[in-house]
């Protein structure tokens, strides 16, 4: 026997103990940052919160609490944190899929992927986004295939609800259609899915008489319970979870308000917890002499905490700043001013990479004239156009949105001139697309919206 020796040149990269803190809170919501700021306060007696001047709150106080409630009953003390706790304690949509992921035969790295697809899903729990969309919008290290991301949507939609991570209302009903038992009568209402769903209206005895002509191979009782089956069926499968945090509590991190000199970013400084070195505890070590080495590091603590709130505001606002500069049309026309916008080219612009522009994005918001919007929301796609520039995906949908909201209501744009009419505007997309993009805005077909 022979034994064979080598050196093998493996290049790696560890985040040390600091840079993995201030990663941990670039990525928090607000609340959440207000829970570990507590945190550190009852650990460390070096630290103390810092004053806010009476300017910082006035104005800016919110009231969504409030919003919350019942009208005309106001809430406070403990009465406040029951309601809040109680709130908490609802079913929250992705939270039950993401703990999903353990009950499911799975690698590591499957879960992993399942895991991003689920923060991908829209409000009802389908998945609108194609998976080249979840490859542009996620950091390059962590080296996602589209391959591996189709097998793990393919395990997302074996989680419950069924007809989950679908792409559409179709492909959700087909999903839930084959959790059922086989029977004449489900494969009849998954023809009746795939070929007539776009028929199907409301009377009962309409729907009966007008797809015995479409298969009139099938009797009147399988008909009849095919419809059934489909009745029963849930549209959406997000329907009757919360949302993960009231919406009404929602504190955008910066403001951006129109100027003489245009517009502005500027931070919300409730939103940013401010914390400082004790000053009189600092001077007692100072008179005590030398200091322990136990006082040194929480000194070191105290200090490195203090730089990790201060690089998550510089790196939020400086964000803030590149959306305002890029998207500076949305927030004069709206929606359909959107530009398409990526991550990565985001991190290049910044000096960053791509990954701490995730987690900048993650959970943080902006309140502009034109309301509050995730800082995520700007990062759009891009649909090809005819001059090659190309046009956002949300914008796209406003205008398909405008289009509709102005048609003749006796006869409404089908998907093809609708198609059309976007293509006489630049915008090159196929009727496929444009139906996907209505489903997306919850608009029914050209058939359901006649009178």
């Amino acid at each position: 026997m022979s034994q064979n020796l080598g050196l093998k040149l493996k290049q790696t990269q560890q985040l040390n103990q600091h840079l993995q803190q201030s990663l941990r809170i670039l990525q928090m919501s607000g609340l959440e940052l207000e829970r570990e700021v507590d945190d550190w306060l009852q650990d460390n007696p070096l630290l103390e919160r810092a004053e806010s001047s009476e300017d910082e709150s006035g104005d800016n106080e919110f009231t969504q609490v409030s919003a919350a409630l019942p009208k005309g009953k106001q809430v406070g003390g403990e009465d406040a944190e029951d309601v809040w706790a109680t709130i908490a304690e609802e079913d929250d949509f992705n939270a039950f899929l993401h703990k999903q992921v353990c009950e499911h035969p799975m690698s590591g790295q499957e879960a992993a992927r399942v895991h991003i697809l689920i923060d991908f899903l829209d409000d009802q729990g389908y998945f609108t986004d194609s998976l080249s969309d979840v490859l542009d919008h996620t950091p390059l290290e962590w080296m996602l295939e589209e391959n591996d991301l189709q097998e793990a949507l393919d395990l997302l939609q074996t989680f419950d609800p069924p007809g989950v991570g679908a792409a559409n209302l179709a492909e959700s009903l087909m999903l839930q259609l084959m959790r059922l038992p086989a029977s004449p009568a489900r494969q009849l209402a998954a023809r009746i899915i795939h070929i007539g769903l776009d028929d199907l209206g409301r009377s009962r005895q309409q729907n009966i008489a007008r797809f015995r002509k479409q298969f009139p191979e099938a009797d009147a009782e399988t008909l009849q319970t095919a419809l059934d089956l489909i009745g029963k069926l849930n549209p959406y499968p997000a329907y009757g979870f919360a949302s993960a945090e009231p919406t009404a509590y929602v504190q955008p991190d910066v403001w951006v308000k129109e100027t003489k000199s245009g517009w502005t970013v500027a931070g919300n400084e409730q939103a940013w917890p401010k914390v400082r070195i004790n000053s009189e505890y600092c001077q007692l070590l100072k008179e005590a002499g030398e200091i322990s080495p136990e006082w040194k590091e929480k000194l070191s603590e105290a200090r490195q905490k203090i730089d990790s709130l201060e690089l998550r505001k510089s790196t939020v606002l400086r964000l803030a700043e590149y959306i305002v500069e890029k998207q500076e049309d949305f927030f004069v026309f709206g929606e359909i001013g959107l530009t398409p916008m990526l991550i990565k080219d985001a991190a290049s612009e910044l000096g960053v990479a791509e990954s701490t522009v995730s987690r900048a994005v993650n959970h943080k918001y902006l309140s502009c004239p034109r309301g509050v919007f995730a800082l995520r929301y700007f990062f759009t796609q891009a649909v090809s156009a005819e001059d090659g520039e190309g046009v956002s995906q949300s914008a796209v949908k406003a205008v398909i949105a405008q289009l509709i909201e102005g048609e003749n209501k006796l006869k409404p744009y089908s998907d093809e001139a609708l198609s059309s009419l976007l293509k006489q505007q630049g915008i090159d997309i196929a009727r496929r697309t444009v139906a996907k993009y209505r489903e997306a805005l919850n608009i029914p077909s050209a058939h359901q919206r006649k009178p």
